[in-house]
């Protein structure tokens, strides 16, 4: 990139400013989720496809199943968790608390080439795994009108 005079040219800081401007821009023109995100973490999610299913899996640790809601309407999926802290150990004084307690949420548009209806979820050990059939083709016969 040419320099203009002696003074270099502010690149990150220009891309940080339009990278916010287009997500305030994009979520003032989609009013669905508006607060929805505000205070919670989003869950780390891995996605990888075989040659029949979408595979997504959260990490979700020291969860209990009865806690984590899914919700799907249509192609899009939300995954909220609630992480309670031990009532126990409410009275401790950290030296150190790296791990998040409190509500966790993820909004996860599926792809196309999955089967809404066969989707279905499992959960081991503290990781959720969200298994997408992909949908299979159909041949659509077409039937020819008799008439003007």
């Amino acid at each position: 990139m040419p320099r203009s005079g002696s003074r270099k040219p502010l690149i990150s800081g220009q891309y940080n400013r339009h990278l916010d401007e287009m997500r305030s821009l994009l979520h003032a023109l989609d009013h669905r989720f508006d607060g929805e995100n505000e205070g919670n973490v989003a869950a780390a999610m891995d996605v990888y496809e075989t040659e029949s299913e979408v595979i997504l899996e959260f990490d979700l640790p020291g969860l209990a199943p009865e806690n984590i809601s899914i919700i799907q309407r249509g192609m899009v999926m939300t995954i909220s968790a609630d992480k309670l802290p031990d009532p126990a150990q409410e009275q401790l004084r950290y030296l150190c608390l790296e791990r998040h307690f409190g509500r966790m949420r993820r909004t996860v548009r599926l792809p196309d080439m999955i089967d809404p209806a066969r989707v279905h979820a499992e959960y081991r050990r503290g990781m959720l795994r969200i298994i997408c059939p992909k949908a299979r083709e159909r041949r659509i016969a077409i039937k020819e009108l008799q008439g003007e």
